[in-house]
């Protein structure tokens, strides 16, 4: 791989480019799966130790707010075919991995993988955009506030009806994940009826900063302020958290460059690619280190 990175040097070709970051995909990211699969029996666990007096409810509210922080992630791997890789029998994967590990937050896997498609082919799109409302805006606090607040003009809502019309199985999908919602919402009406404080510090609070924290991670931090295009739509950026307390997304741009890439591969991808992400103007580009360690953007990108 070193050699790919150093031949490259001297030919920053799309082919050239697009040869490197093959070479980065089609594995099964199975460290998703133990991530999916583990943060929800966590938090199933977590409920148990609770309910049975083994540990407090401030605890219990603890751990429950990491791991519905943790849980979608692994979703985000199966929207992409991350969890089946190039294995295409093993396609349920995806699903049946991506909706278990969203049971924190009580989120169809349907719906989220279509509305994530669009942002992936129009981002930053103030008018197709699914995540534009709660990216563009001036601080962590605004974004934490927006991604709560899904109606209005330029909502959620607003940007999915759109998108709905336009695109006929968008549509369809949509309307099969609500089925799920559905499922969602009378569970914890139900769980709420038998244990209503513990559905409301082991589910509802924590589902609620989940929510908040990945829109700043996944959406404000890598795309504000920035316009439409490829290699122009999302930055590398930096804080003084060590890049596994932020999922690692302040190296997301890697994975608009190339989402087939597996979320635990993009920092040896980006190592081999940073000629080329220098030469196409990615924003922080060229602050990348040459090898990429627990916390590789330390300073702070404008």
């Amino acid at each position: 791989m070193d050699q790919l990175a150093g031949d490259s040097q001297t030919n920053l070709s799309i082919e050239e480019e697009r040869k490197v970051a093959r070479t980065f995909m089609g594995r099964i990211e199975w460290e998703m799966i133990v991530v999916g699969l583990g943060q929800c029996i966590v938090w199933v666990i977590t409920w148990g130790l609770v309910v049975n007096d083994v540990i407090p409810l401030w605890a219990g509210l603890l751990i429950s707010t990491i791991s519905t922080a943790c849980s979608y992630l692994p979703s985000h791997a199966g929207q992409h075919g991350h969890l089946s890789g190039k294995h295409k029998q093993l396609n349920w994967l995806n699903t049946v991995v991506g909706q278990i590990s969203l049971i924190p937050l009580a989120q169809s896997h349907h719906i989220l993988k279509a509305t994530h498609m669009k942002h992936h082919a129009h981002t930053n799109d103030p008018e197709r955009d699914p995540d534009y409302r709660h990216t563009h805006v001036d601080n962590w606090f605004q974004s934490a506030i927006q991604i709560q607040n899904q109606t209005g003009e330029g909502g959620l809502i607003e940007v999915v009806e759109k998108l709905s019309e336009e695109d006929p199985k968008f549509a369809k999908t949509l309307e099969t994940g609500s089925l799920v919602g559905l499922v969602f919402f009378f569970a914890q009406m139900a769980v709420a009826v038998i244990y209503p404080l513990e559905t409301l510090l082991l589910w509802w609070i924590p589902r609620k900063i989940a929510v908040s924290y990945l829109g700043i991670i996944f959406s404000h931090e890598p795309h504000k302020n920035l316009p439409v295009g490829r290699y122009k739509d999302s930055r590398f950026w930096s804080n003084a958290m060590p890049r596994y307390l932020n999922h690692s997304m302040q190296i997301h741009a890697m994975h608009h460059m190339y989402p087939n890439i597996c979320h635990y591969d993009e920092p040896k991808a980006i190592e081999a690619l940073k000629p080329f992400m220098v030469a196409r103007g990615i924003p922080g580009a060229e602050e990348i280190p040459e090898k990429i360690k627990l916390n590789p953007l330390i300073r702070a990108f404008s």
